[in-house]
């Protein structure tokens, strides 16, 4: 089965994620990776890190970093339920198109570092590899969208 997805100016509808799509592509979380990204990546891939990691990890990483952690941890949610991580991803995956079709070039790359970074704790690094290839980056990403896609089995729009 495919999302379609379609990538239209002003219009972007969310890609729904279903059992079938975590099980075909063999998505789970991982959260030693969520580790290894909070202290290898940079700040974008940080940034969705973070919501896979409990706020125990968090605290010692941001004291480790000398950043003033005096939240309270029961405010902190931490994604542990992996139609929800791979809801966020789709969604994700359509903002990110937007800005590609929109010719963001700065927010068309932050967009796939981000995209890289949950492919990697979602454990398919295979498709993290082509969202950070620069070779497919240009134009905006598109190239590595497209192929990140097609192994994904969601449509997207054919002018693209």
């Amino acid at each position: 089965m495919y999302y379609k997805m379609k990538c239209l100016p002003g219009y972007e509808p969310r890609i729904n994620v279903t059992e079938e799509f975590i099980k075909n592509n063999n998505l789970a979380i991982n959260i030693e990776t969520a580790k290894s990204v909070l202290h290898e990546g940079d700040i974008f891939n940080k940034e969705v890190a973070v919501y896979f990691l409990p706020f125990e990890v968090l605290k010692s990483y941001y004291k480790e970093h000398s950043v003033n952690t005096e939240e309270n941890d029961e405010d902190w949610r931490q994604i542990t339920d992996i139609k929800e991580a791979a809801q966020d991803f789709l969604d994700y995956m359509v903002f990110a198109w937007k800005k590609a079709i929109d010719e963001k070039g700065v927010s068309a790359s932050r967009s796939i570092d981000k995209l890289s970074a949950w492919m990697r704790i979602l454990g398919r690094t295979d498709i993290a590899e082509i969202l950070d290839n620069d070779d497919l980056f240009y134009p905006y990403g598109r190239p590595a969208l497209k192929k990140a896609c097609q192994i994904l089995g969601i449509k997207h729009s054919e002018y693209l």
